[in-house]
């Protein structure tokens, strides 16, 4: 069908068995069941003699670590009911006998004295092999599960954030978790720089100007604790409803959406980045009688609750900041009356060049491609995903 410049997307179809209308996959559905047949006649004669020599024969050189690859090999010599047989053959050389007892059997033969070029037909060689092949399952078993203990720690934190990125992607209505994010981001602030233990003024007026956008410095002195809570709370939600007012609700709640995605995003990539450090390193935990699994899980889940904190107090940051422009509107006439100008000045251009142009005597110029060079079989350069040829340079 290539060589009858089918294109590949029509010979992909070719062998498919989804409905279609499509009259030219239907077309080429039928010429492939033609040209099928055709050549199952053309070699009729071929394979009923190799049917009447036995079949498809399959030598193997070695023997590999897993049993499944040697029995899928062993299965190319009977596909369909087919006739064949197999054969392997090993040296007491090759990795898999060196690593798993290759030498005791090697000892003994040298022992008796036997030739090295006389093949060596026993059950305790084949039994030696099949034991060395279900060790090496047994370890790569053993590696696979290590792995998912490790990967069941991510499953669970991933279903937690994908969820949330799907109600937000959904146009759910995210005010309440946003307001419910503001006073509790109050309380820990609250709680991290006035606790009983340590009084940290400055710093406190300014991460709550910082996250809040309040200014709080002469409050400080004169409210306790609890008055101060109340207070970044009040204020902060009396805020956040102004901003509202003055955006209008449908476009701030869709701002809400965007700035808790781009948030989540961010911080869940940067996780990711942290997770796979820890991961690398959290082996190490065993040479101090931990197991390595369960530090990953403990420690896996304080990076992530660390995140979540981070994603609450980012959005409520960004919320709170958030400003209405009047600009907007004068700029955009500024584009409007700029773009008019343009079009008076480029007929102007126009003119004038024409002019010059009849003037100008006229020459053959070269002309230049600054562009890169796009081979037949690199990717179109419209994004299509399509080789070049397949595409624009059709």
């Amino acid at each position: 069908m290539r060589k009858r410049q089918v294109p590949e997307e029509l010979i992909e179809q070719a062998t498919a068995f989804n409905e279609t209308e499509d009259e030219a996959i239907l077309q080429a559905r039928k010429d492939f069941k033609e040209l099928k047949a055709k050549y199952d006649e053309t070699i009729k004669e071929e394979k009923k003699k190799v049917e009447e020599a036995g079949g498809l024969k399959i030598i193997g050189t070695e023997r590999h670590e897993s049993r499944r690859i040697d029995n899928q090999l062993r299965g190319r010599s009977g596909r369909q009911g087919d006739n064949g047989e197999s054969r392997f053959y090993i040296g007491l050389d090759d990795d898999l006998m060196k690593i798993f007892g290759g030498d005791m059997i090697t000892s003994v033969y040298d022992t008796l004295g036997a030739d090295e070029n006389i093949p060596i037909q026993s059950k305790m060689i084949s039994n030696a092999v099949e034991r060395a092949q279900k060790r090496v399952e047994g370890r790569n078993f053993s590696i696979r599960k290590n792995v998912l203990q490790y990967d069941d720690v991510m499953n669970v934190q991933r279903e937690i954030i994908y969820k949330q990125r799907r109600e937000v992607l959904d146009g759910k209505n995210i005010k309440d978790s946003i307001l419910s994010d503001i006073e509790s981001s109050a309380d820990e602030v609250v709680e991290l720089y006035l606790s009983d233990h340590t009084v940290n003024k400055e710093a406190f007026v300014q991460e709550v100007n910082n996250i809040f956008a309040i200014n709080i410095a002469d409050k400080v002195n004169n409210l306790n604790k609890e008055e101060i809570k109340d207070y970044i709370k009040k204020t902060a939600l009396s805020n956040y409803e102004e901003k509202e007012k003055a955006i209008g609700s449908e476009t701030f709640r869709e701002i809400e959406r965007v700035v808790m995605l781009k948030v989540v995003d961010q911080k869940w990539m940067d996780h990711i980045d942290a997770m796979d450090e820890l991961k690398n390193g959290i082996g190490l935990r065993a040479y101090g009688q931990k197991n390595p699994v369960d530090q990953y899980r403990v420690e896996g889940f304080d990076m992530f609750d660390e995140m979540v904190a981070n994603i609450k107090l980012d959005v409520v940051k960004l919320m709170l900041h958030l400003e209405k422009r009047e600009e907007a509107v004068r700029r955009e006439q500024t584009v409007q009356i700029t773009k008019a100008a343009q079009e008076n000045l480029n007929s102007i251009n126009v003119e004038s060049s024409t002019k010059k142009e009849e003037q100008a005597p006229k020459t053959n110029t070269t002309v230049v491609n600054n562009g890169p060079k796009v081979g037949r079989n690199d990717p179109c350069p419209c994004g299509s995903g399509k080789k070049y040829k397949n595409c624009c340079g059709k």
